[in-house]
């Protein structure tokens, strides 16, 4: 609790200040991740190097400082959520096909989203909080910490975001949707268990996934879409609505899931300094 309110108050008052001060910031922290500290270094040069192997090892390394300032605006990100306002939130994220959204909305019909950790996601979830007609839920994890994780827990939902943590989702699965419903899944990371995840090739790698949004849909009978995010210049990022299945009790198992990461890859090829590389993404392997 001391370390609580010691910080707390620190971060608070950095959130308020202005973006552009708070990304000055952020050039400083990258800095210091990729140069001084290096920061998980061995890790983002290992992943990039075998997702992109036909590229020079210039262009890999120019991909890992990249994405270091990627990293740190996501962290300066995450602090302007303590303070930002509505208004800076639609000013920052533009939405194309939204109207598909819309669309399912009126059919009474409920929607799992997938995306991955590209772009602003936290900004992403509060647009998506101020703009859709369904009830948003989206699947977090939790920090250890009490104090902290309510501070974190009461900025994501401000903006009318309802949350699930990840060991309250067994129960949340169960339970009836009562109205037309946006259940959002951040579904690019590793599955702590591989054998309840699903295998394929992403990024010339044999890779698991999550697979969690489709079983859901599939229990909740929801339509699917892939969320992508593209940074048009610094702080301010597209989001563009893809539908991949409306009837997904018409497909085959994990074919959501695979063209989800077909999706991603996509997004990832166009810009691959906009990810997590520093995530231990493959640390498990195919038996």
């Amino acid at each position: 609790m001391l370390i609580y309110y010691l910080i707390a108050p620190i971060l608070i008052f950095l959130g308020h200040l202005p973006s552009a001060i708070l990304y000055k910031f952020a050039d400083g922290i990258a800095f210091i991740l990729y140069h001084i500290i290096g920061y998980r270094k061995a890790v983002v040069q290992n992943n990039i190097a075998n997702s992109f192997p036909e590229k020079s090892a210039v262009e890999q390394e120019q991909i890992a400082k990249e994405s270091y300032r990627h990293l740190a605006d996501r962290i300066v990100e995450n602090l302007k959520c303590l303070s930002i306002s509505k208004d800076e939130v639609h000013k920052r994220i533009e939405v194309a096909n939204i109207e598909l959204m819309h669309e399912y909305y009126r059919k009474n019909k409920s929607v799992v989203v997938l995306l991955g950790h590209i772009g602003s996601w936290e900004l992403g979830g509060y647009k998506a909080s101020l703009i859709l007609k369904h009830k948003t839920y989206g699947i977090v994890s939790l920090l250890t910490n009490p104090y902290f994780n309510n501070l974190i827990q009461r900025t994501r939902g401000k903006m009318g975001m309802h949350l699930i943590g990840m060991q309250h989702a067994k129960a949340f699965f169960e339970q009836p949707l009562t109205e037309p419903s946006t259940i959002i899944f951040i579904s690019d990371q590793s599955p702590s268990n591989p054998t309840n995840g699903y295998w394929t090739k992403f990024l010339n790698q044999d890779t698991n996934f999550f697979t969690g949004g489709e079983r859901y849909a599939r229990l909740h009978d929801c339509a699917v879409v892939y969320v992508a995010i593209k940074q048009t210049q610094r702080g301010y990022y597209n989001i563009e609505v893809i539908n991949i299945c409306e009837d997904i009790k018409s497909v085959p198992e994990n074919t959501v899931t695979q063209k989800f990461i077909e999706m991603l890859e996509k997004t990832l090829y166009e810009n691959p300094s906009d990810w997590l590389w520093s995530h231990k993404r493959w640390k498990h392997k195919k038996v």
